[in-house]
């Protein structure tokens, strides 16, 4: 399975630099091709977040995250949580979220897309999760 960081599905539904949503269109409809896409509740939550960031209207928000449903979304465990935690005494508690994101893909995934480099190139180091970090 693999597991999508929130800013690459949020470049999925907006788009803000052509390159990149081109990149993230193909890439996730590879991944749902082969049955491969993996979501988390926590996705959701951040996606429903930051598109009211873009100032979207409500019904487009919900239209837009209720596309995830499908996947199936997962929540998080205590032990998800607990691993996060300690991946964030190795890279700091400010990236609490990335850190959980990494811990659930770790549970269910064999590795993660995103575009975060700053956070996730410190995780990185952390994990035997393979960890794709993309740049155009």
């Amino acid at each position: 399975m693999i597991y999508f960081d929130t800013d690459f599905l949020i470049h999925y539904f907006v788009i803000q630099d052509r390159k990149k949503h081109l990149l993230v269109r193909k890439t996730f409809e590879k991944a749902n091709f082969d049955k491969k896409v993996f979501i988390s509740l926590l996705n959701l939550q951040e996606i429903a977040f930051v598109l009211t960031k873009f100032e979207l209207e409500r019904f487009e928000i919900d239209e837009k995250v209720s596309q995830l449903y499908e996947f199936n979304p997962i929540n998080y465990s205590f032990e998800n949580f607990k691993r996060a935690a300690t991946l964030c005494q190795k890279v700091g508690f400010q990236n609490i979220n990335d850190c959980l994101h990494t811990a659930i893909a770790e549970t269910h995934c064999q590795e993660l897309y995103t575009f975060n480099q700053s956070d996730f190139k410190l995780i990185k180091n952390h994990t035997s999760l393979k960890i794709n970090i993309l740049g155009v």
